[in-house]
Order: C-alpha cells, then sequence, then structure tokens
C-alpha cells in the first residue's frame, strides 16, 4: 500500500541515525576543545584578546568539520588553512573598498565561495572568517595584516593539533591517498579481486553524473563501495565459513624433521605447502615449496656430496616460514577469498581455540566451494512476486 506523500515528505525532515558511535564524539569533543583553547590563547596573547575572540567563532566550527567530519574534503589541512586565509583577504579587500554595511558581507561571502570553489580549498567556517574581516574595518583601522597573521597562526593551530590527536587516538589525518595497490607478483594488473567490480573510470562518471558535492573523499567513498560489494557477497553467500570448506585429512610436518621427509610428504600428495607443527599439533610454521627450491639454490653451488648431506641434514625449522597467515573455523569465505587471490598465498591453515591445526584451506578448496555455491544459484527456482 503507497504510503502517504505528506508522510514520506516529514520524514526527510528527520535526521538519519547516525553511524558514529558515542566513544567517537566523545573524541571529537575533547580534541575540539583542546584545538579551539589552544588557538585562542596563543592568538591572543599575540594579537589581543578583541581580536582572537572575534575569529573564536569560525575557529569553533572549522574544529567540528576537522575533529567530528575528518573524511570530509572540507575538513582537509589545505581546505581549512586555505580556505581561512583566502576568506579574511577576501574580506578586507571588500571592507576597504565596499563602505555599504549590508552589501560587504554578502559581497565577501560571494567572492571568498568562488574563491575557495576554484582554488579547491571550499571550507565552510571560511565564509564567517570573511564576514568578520568584511565587518571589522574600523576595528582594524589599518593593521588588517594583523587579522591575516592571526587566521593563518590560527588555522595552524587547528591543523597541527588534529594531526597529533587524530593520529595519536588511531584516527588517519589528513585522510590518506589510496595508492593502487600492487599484487603479489609486482605487475601491473588489478588485483584479482577488483578485477571483477567497479573501475575507478566507473566511480569518476558517477561522481560526474550524480553532479552535487559529495561530503567523503574520494578514495574513502572507493573504499565504502567496495567494503559494500564484500558485505554483499558475504550476506548472499550465506554461512559459508571455513570450517565447510577446509581439508581436514591433513599432512604435517614437525620442526625437527630432516628437508628429505618433507620432500617426500609434497611430492607423493602433489602439496605446495606443509604445515608444520610440535607434538601438540600447534602451528609453528608452514614449509612450501619456495622455501625448499630457495634452499637447494643456495646449496647449488656446493659439491655433490656436501649438498646431499645438507639436503639430508637440515631440519624443516631452518626452512619454514614463520608466521603464518591463519584463519579460524569461523572465518567467512568471503575473508578467504580476499587472502588466497589478492595476497597470494597458496594455502590457509585453520585454527581452533587452542591454536591446534584442524584443517587447511587451498585455493582449490576455495574454487570447488564457489563453483558449488554457483551452481546452487542457478538451481534455485525463481521467485514470483506477486502484485498487490
Amino acid at each position: 500500500m503507497p504510503q502517504n506523500p505528506l508522510r514520506l515528505w516529514l520524514q526527510r525532515l528527520l535526521p538519519d541515525a547516525s553511524n558514529a558511535p558515542p566513544r567517537e564524539w566523545l573524541r571529537a569533543a575533547i580534541g575540539g576543545c583542546i584545538a579551539v583553547t589552544l588557538a585562542t590563547f596563543i592568538c591572543s596573547r599575540l594579537f589581543g584578546a578583541d581580536l582572537a575572540l572575534r575569529l573564536a567563532a569560525p575557529f569553533c566550527a572549522s574544529s567540528v568539520l576537522i575533529f567530528a567530519l575528518a573524511s570530509s574534503p572540507v575538513a582537509q589541512p589545505w581546505s581549512v588553512v586555505g580556505g581561512n586565509v583566502l576568506a579574511a583577504a577576501v574580506g578586507l579587500l571588500v571592507g576597504h573598498w565596499v563602505q555599504q554595511p549590508l552589501l560587504a558581507p554578502a559581497l565577501a561571502f560571494g567572492f571568498s565561495l568562488v574563491g575557495m570553489q576554484a582554488l579547491r580549498c571550499l571550507h565552510p567556517p571560511s565564509c564567517a572568517v570573511a564576514l568578520v574581516a568584511a565587518m571589522s574595518g574600523h576595528f582594524l583601522a589599518g593593521s588588517g595584516w594583523h587579522l591575516l597573521l592571526l587566521v593563518l597562526l590560527g588555522s595552524l593551530l587547528l591543523v597541527v593539533t588534529a594531526l597529533l590527536f587524530h593520529n595519536l587516538s588511531g584516527t588517519p589525518y589528513p585522510r590518506k591517498i589510496a595508492h593502487p595497490a600492487s599484487g603479489p607478483h609486482l605487475t601491473a594488473d588489478p588485483l584479482p579481486g577488483e578485477r571483477n567490480g567497479f573501475a575507478e573510470v566507473d566511480l569518476d562518471r558517477a561522481l560526474a553524473e550524480f553532479g552535487s558535492v559529495v561530503d567523503v573523499t574520494r578514495d574513502d567513498l572507493q573504499r565504502l563501495l567496495q567494503l559494500t560489494e564484500k558485505h554483499t557477497l558475504r550476506r548472499t553467500m550465506g554461512d559459508l565459513r571455513a570450517a565447510r570448506i577446509m581439508s581436514r585429512d591433513l599432512r604435517t610436518v614437525g620442526p625437527q624433521a630432516p628437508v628429505s621427509e618433507a620432500w617426500r610428504l609434497l611430492d607423493r600428495h602433489h602439496l605446495k605447502a606443509l604445515p608444520v607443527v610440535d607434538d601438540k599439533q600447534r602451528l609453528v610454521g608452514i614449509l612450501t615449496l619456495s622455501d625448499l627450491l630457495g634452499h637447494a639454490a643456495n646449496t647449488a653451488s656446493r659439491s655433490l656430496a656436501e649438498r646431499f648431506r645438507a639436503r639430508r641434514e637440515a631440519p624443516v625449522s631452518r626452512l619454514m616460514t614463520r608466521p603464518v597467515r591463519c584463519v579460524t573455523l569461523d572465518t567467512p569465505v568471503v575473508e578467504l577469498v580476499s587472502l588466497l587471490s589478492d595476497q597470494g598465498l597458496h594455502c590457509l591453515p585453520v585454527l581452533d581455540d587452542g591454536g591446534r591445526v584442524v584443517g587447511i584451506v587451498s585455493q582449490s578448496d576455495l574454487i570447488a566451494a564457489l563453483y558449488r555455491n554457483w551452481l546452487q544459484d542457478l538451481h534455485q527456482p525463481p521467485v514470483l512476486q506477486l502484485a498487490s
């Protein structure tokens, strides 16, 4: 049954639920208080309390963006410093040339907004800085450069405080630029998990078609969409986890076993890796074909007798790789796809709650599981939706 259009319109006036936990609210409030207090105190000491307090309100607004919306493009360092200084300069010029008390703030706002857009330093609180500068002509009385220095110093103090506070509390600031991830083979190909998803050109076209300003950096938006794809795949694949697809009849080797025994197991069972376990079946390392081939290459320059003796006497513990990337019984298949494709791993030991090896997931196991899941989707009857 269609809903009332008036009710739908009224629902748009209500705020959306915040996705930030209360811990983030408190963290942003503490950081903003520290930044505003520091900037106001130092600026009042250097330029006087009257001039510093005139800019306290724009500084508070800047702190809201810097600490509560740190991922926004308008909260990045260049936007804060560049936007505030540009707006202060525009406001001083407009206030000097335009004597109308109602016209000067409007012109200062308009010119500042255009200038910030052109210089890619859009920062909403900077418009308040422009208004303060435009309406303070009589108060400044020819010392407008003091205002420029105060705005520059205050903006830098806000940004430096945010840099220290965010990074010390575990939040990257400024937002990192996402560089193309290189695969394990160091080639120019995209990672396997990204080849069938959206490309950067798709994101650029979508943003161009959207038209409006998106209040999140492009790299964060790309990461958000990739996480959405990941959770969609996890939902559609149901409760498929490592315990259902892993190989349970394992071939393992002890850390003190000779390399010759590892060679024999790998060759007989057509394996690419052997988990190395102690007496209690706890994982201590993994021995791969790459480890063995590297050892063989190091001994290639020796005499035949020395190579035979080194191969026979070398324990597995000297060649194995550690630490080992492992998964648990409850690890979703989506996580396995990323590990076994994008990170170039051939197999993943599966551990129980006690840290004991209970299985191993190989690329073959993953391919078979994905194939079975695909066949199940093909054989599911279509769902008929009846019109109400």
